[in-house]
């Protein structure tokens, strides 16, 4: 285990800055709409933009690293992210800002992609699944350390100070890459990029992408909305076809026949439906609910990272030594009964009581994650780990956006009005949308139990 200890803090580093920067940077929107003199859903955009660049690049990013070999995209990634930062912390104008913003996306996009698929290929299988374990809790470890620095950040020394953060903790991640990790990756070959493929999937993602985070804003039911769903149904429905024709695909659509791989990728798409449902709903919850004020919403909102950060190595360790199907089970049921406790928690409900469901959330939530990862890398076939290693990750990406907008979908059937306790709306019919929300949250963690029982036992120990 000691000859990889580079490669694994070369890893950690970079999970750390991904989870940094995600959580960091939607804290600063006030600020940055308020030195900007723009509206709060507008300075949206330096975060909704930034996520919607590094979902739609992500397959093209892997397929690169399978080609050319993953250090030498990895370290282009990592620079473009460096750059990407350093740039958004010098900008003037809120426009120059996003256009920053999507340079650095293309620098995470590169990281996002490649990083599952370089523990793939650089770690022997039987310490695999404790790495995939401890990047997990240095994602976590930096949100943690994104939700509760960034206030002060903000107050002491200005909101574009978040940004450069990121490049010391960068810098040192791309030296350790560029003197250490040559005996860790593959060294790639000379075959053929689908660069229309890439741009088909791009725009088809772009298309989806877009609707999806600005529907409520033009109306689910707009021609405008309505019309980029139907171009990027047509525009990945091409994708696919053109994926299943060509000699040199940018995702071969055929690995998908292994459910190790495509079940396992399916439950991700349902557990992160879940984990970006709830970080988008419990807020409300505590503050309407609760009444909670907002720092201590925030501290409350940490304790899920927290137990992540705790069971996400503890999963890694025992993918290692038991079946990957069976910790993946356990950890989608515990996720299924966490959802269920929140439905018992009501405004006299005791602090102490809120924070142990928030516990048992977040330990169920970390059980889950990295064990499930390493199912799907080791069920990679050689040579397209990389591909296998961005297409989970879009997945999980595009399962993410869902959750924001089936939960508030869910909410917002049974509580209409945007704030419910300034239009009088009484709690318990505020409390009854929070509890049918979770139920939701409930039925789609089912749906998850069902793919993961689907999955075969190819990784068992």
């Amino acid at each position: 285990m000691k000859k990889y200890i580079a490669l694994i803090i070369n890893l950690s580093l970079i999970h750390f800055l991904l989870g940094l920067d995600i959580n960091i940077v939607s804290v600063t929107l006030p600020s940055i709409a308020a030195q900007f003199g723009v509206a709060a859903n507008v300075a949206s955009r330096v975060v909704w933009v930034y996520l919607l660049v590094l979902t739609c690049f992500l397959l093209a990013f892997g397929r690169l690293g399978d080609i050319k070999g993953f250090k030498k995209i990895y370290f282009f990634g990592i620079l473009v992210f460096i750059a990407g930062s350093v740039l958004c912390f010098f900008a003037n104008n809120f426009n120059l800002l996003v256009a920053f913003r999507i340079i650095q996306a293309l620098g995470s996009s590169v990281l996002f992609a490649l990083t599952p698929a370089i523990i793939a290929a650089g770690i022997p299988e039987e310490y695999r699944g404790r790495v995939y374990g401890i990047n997990y809790s240095f994602t976590a470890f930096g949100g943690i350390i994104g939700r509760a620095a960034s206030g002060y950040i903000i107050d002491a020394f200005g909101w574009n100070f978040v940004f450069i953060l990121s490049a010391p903790v960068g810098l040192a991640a791309l030296y350790i890459t560029y003197k250490y990790l040559s005996g860790f990756v593959p060294s790639g070959s000379n075959r053929k990029f689908d660069m229309t493929g890439t741009l088909l999937i791009f725009a088809g993602l772009f298309f989806f992408l877009f609707a999806v985070n600005n529907g409520e804003e033009f109306g689910w039911l707009s021609l405008n909305i309505i019309g980029m769903f139907a171009a990027s149904v047509v525009l990945i429905t091409l994708f696919i076809f053109r994926q299943l024709k060509i000699d040199f695909p940018l995702f071969n659509v055929r690995i998908l026949s292994d459910k190790d791989i495509s079940f396992s990728i399916l439950s991700f798409v349902f557990v992160y439906i879940i984990t970006n449902g709830m970080i988008y709903i419990t807020p409300f919850f505590l503050q309407w609910i609760g009444k909670y004020p907002k720092k201590e919403t925030g501290l409350l909102m940490a304790v899920p990272s927290l137990l992540q950060f705790v069971s996400g190595y503890l999963s890694g360790i025992l993918s290692d030594r038991k079946n990957s199907k069976i910790i993946c089970t356990y950890g989608i049921i515990m996720i299924a009964l966490s959802l269920l406790a929140y439905t018992i928690i009501n405004p006299l409900t005791n602090v102490y009581l809120i924070i142990l469901i928030l516990s048992f959330y977040g330990f169920a939530i970390g059980f889950f994650i990295p064990s499930n990862t390493n199912k799907i890398m080791t069920s990679a076939p050689s040579g397209q780990k990389g591909v296998v290693s961005s297409f989970m990750t879009t997945s999980i990406r595009l399962g993410s956006a869902f959750g924001v907008v089936f939960f508030g979908a869910v909410f917002a059937f049974l509580v209409p009005q945007k704030n419910p306790l300034q239009a009088g709306i009484p709690v318990e019919i505020i409390l009854e949308g929070f509890r049918y929300t979770f139920i939701f949250g409930f039925i789609v963690s089912v749906l998850g139990l069902l793919s993961v029982l689907l999955t075969g036992k190819r990784n068992s120990k």
